[in-house]
């Protein structure tokens, strides 16, 4: 059995990261990047400071790469597939927090 070895990356969610950081992290060109930033699949954390986004966006920047190379995406089905998926963790947070609030029926 052969095991790969991926690069291990700790986020803090109050670090911020460039663009250069992102196209480094997820081997997107610098206008893969901008074209999902132009789309709206990338947000900057604040929009005075453009270019400045949240550690959470290299998840996002590994996984466009990752939907990308294995299964050719184009751009338009890219930022469908990262829109989709943001929505469905969002769904899964949003049902967690709801089962959390529910008493316990039925036991005992």
């Amino acid at each position: 059995m052969q095991t790969e070895i991926h690069d291990a990356l700790w986020l803090d969610h109050s670090q911020r990261v460039s663009i250069s950081d992102l196209v480094d992290l997820s081997g997107l060109s610098e206008s893969e990047v901008h074209e999902l930033i132009d789309s709206g699949a990338l947000a900057p954390v604040n929009e005075a400071i453009p270019w400045s986004f949240s550690a959470q966006c290299v998840v996002t920047v590994r996984t466009a790469s990752r939907l990308r190379h294995e299964l050719e995406l184009d751009s338009h089905a890219l930022v469908l597939a990262l829109t989709l998926l943001e929505q469905i963790r969002a769904l899964e947070t949003e049902l967690a927090q709801l089962r959390a609030q529910m008493p316990s029926f039925g036991r005992f």
